[in-house]
Parts: C-alpha cells; sequence; structure tokens
C-alpha cells in the first residue's frame, strides 16, 4: 500500500511508515547561473522532480529569498511557481515555508498546513522530497514553538543524514539556531555545530545566502564574533536585495565597536525595507524597523544625538501614519532606551504621544501565537505586548522621577499584564524561559521600587543578581540598548564612591563590549576619581577618537576634551 503523505500533511500528526517509497521522476536541478542573479539575492542548487522552467526560476528565487528572512519576497515567488505550473509539488512546501519564521517564533501554522494540504500528487515525490515535506509537517504539529523547533531540528537531522548537500546543511544549521535558547546548557556546542554546517557550505558556495547569513547568527556573541566579520563583509553584498542581509553584518560590526560600519549597514537595511514596500505596494509595517532601533542606538556611540533624534523622530512618524501593534511596541521599547541614554526622563509622555494620535492598523493576525491567545480569549496578543512596553516605560520614568506611588501603581498594571500574557510564553517559550521571565520580572520589579526610592544599596543587590544570570548565557546581553546591566551596575557603584570597583565593571563591559560609549567615559571618570590620570587620559582619548564627529552638546565631550589637554 503506498504512503499516504497528504493524508499525514492534513492531519499533521503521522510520522512516515516503513512502506517502499514509491518510483518518482527523475530529479532536476534549480539553479543560479554563476555569478550574482540579476535580482542579488545569491546563488544555489535545490533538485526538484518536476516543474517547468519558469515554475523553477521562482522556485529558486523563493528559496533564495527565505535563506535572508525575506518572507514577504519568498512568499511571493513560490506562490508565483504554483501559478506557474500548479503541479509544481516542492513550490507548496517552499510556500508554507515561508509562513513560518524560525528565529523569530512568528509562525502562520494554518497558513502553513493549508498550503500543504493543497500539495498535488504528493506519492509521486521523490523519497529526498518526501523527507522535506515530513521535516515540515513536524514544524507544524500543534504544540508550542519551542517544541516544535526542537522536532523540526530533529526531523532536519533525519533529512541531513539521508541527504547531505547544500540545503540539507543550512536548513539544520538554521533548525539548529531556531531549537536554541539563552538558558540552554549546551548552548556553545549547538553554536559551534550550526557554525560548521554552515561554513562547510559557504566553502563550497560562498554566494549561498544562507551560509553566511546563519554563521553569522551562530558567531552573533562577544567570544565569536571576530571570526564572523569576513562573513558579514560579504554577506551584504551577496545579497543585497534582501534588506536582511544587508542588516545582519551590523550584528558582528556592533559587537566589535564597529559603529561606522553598523550604521551604514542598518541603514542600508532600512533604505532598502521601503523601496521594496512601495515596490510592492505594502504597509509601513512591512519596513525594517529592528535597523531604525539600531540607527537610534548606534548613533550616540559616536556622540551623533541630532542624527539619534532624527532616527527617532522617523520612527514616530511612522507610527502617526499608522503600523500595527507589534512595531508600535517596539516604539514604546525604543523610547524606554532612548530615555536611559538621554536621562531625559520627563519627557517620557511627550515621546509616547505619538501611540494616542493614531490607533493601531493591524490586519487580523493568523499567526500561531494569535489563535492560542484567541482560544484563551485573552485578546489580541500583540495589543497586550503594546501596552505593557508603554506601561514598562511609564514605570521607569516615575522611579526615575522618585514617585514611588505612581511606580507601584504601573508595577501592578504590569503584573496583571504578565498574566494576560501568559497564554503567549506558553506557546513560544520552554518552562526554563518562563521562570526567567518571571526571575526578570521580579527584577525589574526590585530595580525600580529601588530607584523610587533613591536606594542605591538595594539597586546594586538586584543588578548584581541579574548580572549572574546574563554571564551564564554564552549569548551575552544585547548591545543595542541604552545601558546594559554591568553599565548600571558600575554607574550605581560609581555614585556610591566605590571606583575601584566600578572601574572593574566597566573593564569587564569594555572587555565583551568594545568601543561601548558609556563605558569608556564611565570608566574614565572612575580611573579620575582613583587618580590614576595615565588611565583616565588613556580612556578619554579613545573615547574622542570615537567622538571625532560628535555633536558639541555630547555629555562628557568637554571634559574628555579638558582631561586630554592636561599636561601629564
Amino acid at each position: 500500500m503506498p504512503r499516504r503523505w497528504l493524508l499525514s500533511v492534513l492531519l499533521v500528526a503521522c510520522s512516515p511508515t516503513n512502506d517502499p517509497a514509491p518510483a518518482s521522476a527523475p530529479a532536476r536541478k534549480v539553479a543560479i547561473a554563476d555569478g550574482y542573479d540579476s535580482q542579488a539575492l545569491g546563488a544555489l542548487t535545490f533538485e526538484v522532480s518536476n516543474g517547468t522552467p519558469e515554475a523553477r526560476a521562482h522556485f529558486a528565487r523563493g528559496l533564495l529569498a527565505l535563506h535572508s528572512f525575506w518572507y514577504d519576497e519568498a512568499s511571493r515567488q513560490f506562490e508565483a511557481a504554483i501559478a506557474s505550473d500548479s503541479s509544481m509539488r516542492m513550490a507548496y512546501w517552499g510556500a508554507a515555508m515561508s509562513k513560518c519564521k524560525l528565529l523569530w517564533a512568528d509562525d502562520d501554522v494554518n497558513g502553513a498546513r493549508q498550503l500543504l494540504a493543497r500539495l498535488p500528487d504528493p506519492d509521486a515525490m521523490s523519497p529526498r522530497e518526501q523527507a522535506w515535506v515530513s521535516a515540515a509537517v513536524e514544524l507544524l504539529r500543534p504544540t508550542d514553538v519551542r517544541t516544535s523547533r526542537k522536532a523540526f531540528a530533529a526531523a532536519m537531522e533525519n533529512v541531513y543524514r539521508a541527504f547531505p548537500d547544500d540545503e540539507s546543511a543550512t536548513f539544520l544549521a538554521a533548525a539548529l539556531l531556531a531549537a536554541m535558547a539563552p538558558e540552554d546548557p549546551d548552548q556553545f556546542l549547538v553554536r559551534v555545530r550550526a557554525a560548521g554546517l554552515a561554513l562547510d557550505v559557504y566553502r563550497r558556495n560562498p554566494k549561498h545566502p544562507g551560509a553566511a547569513h546563519y554563521a553569522i547568527h551562530a558567531f552573533d556573541t562577544p567570544m565569536f564574533a571576530p571570526l564572523a566579520l569576513p562573513l558579514a563583509e560579504h554577506y551584504a553584498r551577496t545579497a543585497p536585495a534582501a534588506f536582511h542581509a544587508r542588516h545582519m553584518p551590523a550584528h558582528i560590526f556592533s559587537r566589535l565597536g564597529m559603529w561606522k560600519e553598523a550604521i551604514a549597514s542598518c541603514q542600508a537595511a532600512w533604505d532598502a525595507s521601503q523601496a521594496a514596500a512601495r515596490l510592492y505596494k505594502l504597509s509601513a509595517d512591512h519596513y525594517d524597523f529592528h535597523s531604525l532601533n539600531w540607527l537610534v542606538e548606534m548613533h550616540f556611540e559616536l556622540g551623533h544625538r541630532k542624527a539619534a533624534d532624527a532616527a527617532l523622530a522617523t520612527f514616530a512618524q511612522a507610527v502617526k501614519e499608522g503600523v500595527g501593534h507589534q512595531i508600535r511596541a517596539q516604539f514604546a521599547s525604543q523610547v524606554l532606551s532612548y530615555l536611559m541614554r538621554t536621562g531625559e526622563w520627563s519627557r517620557a509622555d511627550e515621546l509616547l504621544a505619538p501611540l494616542s494620535a493614531t490607533p493601531a492598523k493591524d490586519s487580523p493576525s493568523r499567526s500561531d501565537v494569535a489563535s492560542h491567545c484567541a482560544a484563551a480569549s485573552v485578546g489580541s496578543p500583540y495589543a497586550l505586548v503594546e501596552e505593557q512596553a508603554v506601561v514598562a516605560t511609564r514605570a521607569r520614568a516615575a522611579a526615575m522621577a522618585g514617585d514611588l506611588a505612581n511606580t507601584k501603581q504601573l508595577l501592578a498594571n504590569l503584573d496583571t499584564l504578565r498574566v494576560q500574557l501568559r497564554p503567549i510564553l506558553q506557546t513560544t517559550q520552554s518552562p526554563e524561559a518562563i521562570k526567567k521571565f518571571e526571575r526578570t520580572h521580579e527584577w525589574r520589579r526590585r530595580t525600580l521600587l529601588a530607584r523610587a526610592t533613591k536606594n542605591d544599596r538595594a539597586l546594586l543587590a538586584v543588578l548584581r543578581e541579574s548580572i549572574d544570570g546574563a554571564d551564564s548565557e554564552v549569548g551575552g546581553e544585547t548591545i543595542q540598548t541604552g545601558f546594559l546591566a554591568r553599565e548600571e551596575l558600575a554607574d550605581t557603584l560609581l555614585r556610591l564612591g566605590d571606583a575601584k570597583a566600578a572601574a572593574a565593571e566597566y573593564a569587564r563591559t569594555l572587555a565583551t563590549h568594545p568601543r561601548r560609549a558609556r563605558s569608556l567615559l564611565g570608566a574614565a571618570r572612575a580611573a579620575a576619581k582613583l587618580g590614576d590620570r595615565k588611565t583616565a587620559r588613556a580612556r578619554y582619548s579613545e573615547l574622542l577618537l570615537q567622538w571625532a564627529t560628535a555633536d558639541a552638546e555630547t555629555d562628557g565631550l568637554t571634559e574628555a576634551k579638558a582631561a586630554t589637554a592636561e599636561p601629564d
């Protein structure tokens, strides 16, 4: 009895049997000609058993876009392949995979299942193609995102063992990274394995977008970042049509304190995303706000406050013109980080005002997260996430103003939102990750109360606890935010008069996050307080090199110039 692949797809619950595989048509190869393709997405080869030349060309471009997380283009191309030749079976697989954002935990599971259910004559697929479809089925089972990622990674291991080639290697690398969590004890080994798979493909085909892309993700840690620098410089040239390919080098540039290069990378990504949205008449939700966030942050590292203000104003204007809840939540979080950098906490209401100017323009979401939350009757998960970001910003502003009563009220609001958002965590995160979120919430509560009461001793204790948690992770803290926890710890120590301990904490930050302007300035101030003029002068000098074109009003600029002008 032949294997019923279509039934297994429809049920999304059946594993392949041990029945003999059906005879299949001779495999053909989908390949991009040597050199960059005309649309600049890279080059790859993927064997398929059927499809007209036109359909196969669309399929190839869709796969290239998928490797660069350009999901809009991937979906367009796979659907174009189906429209060109509705019998091309793997095009349905590709269209389904474009509904699953592996590393972003944001899937349209129902949409992907429906596409696989349309797959024509699945019994005619080659054993290799059936293995790929089976792996997709594992990804689409009705479970939480973390479990589905682990199942997909295990399935891709089987595909890679049975059919080792560039595509099974790169998809396995992506699957391993998607299944990994910061709290996993084997995170180091997973990163090494994923990087090894990707680099092996890169050696054979340096124009494969997934090879460089996934290696960069694997190496996106303080420890590994230097290894990825050649890849970062290469990837954007390989697939410049994909705005995410232009953005990804910034992950490595910023890890290495290469702020000018990182800014150029994010600006190129932002511009490309806008151009693509205009071309395909898409809403502003399709802009690369992730890169715009980073433009706000990284301009501060060069002392370019005016440029950071301009980037934030661009974001605010987009919010006023109408974007969805997810983008609005990003904006609220960006306002919080901006206030951390500037210390202008009295401006919180002013900066959050664009959110009140226009209501969210979300279309009905079909993501797995949204469907789970609807079943739990908690309303729009993205509206709740936006509200949480806004309340968190207001709570920090209240605490910094010493308004204890308002801080407590806003913390109570965050408690309520945390309960309402629990279905999202249960859908997307492992139990260990949920416990981590709970610890983080408790740390935030204690830090805000300490700030509201101006109790630096209590603040110091909480910051030490939070740093212990961050240091246990291979990836460490993100650097695209106003302050790192260790920086805040160092700042607190300096306020308490312990310049020696502060200097040590600033040095630790700079060892893993080089050229952080706030840490350079803090380290210089700590050394000056200790009477260590040589170290202070060296830190100020390093900062002045970084701030060669800084705005005249940059905090610490006059101080640094005066300190370095003094005779030894």
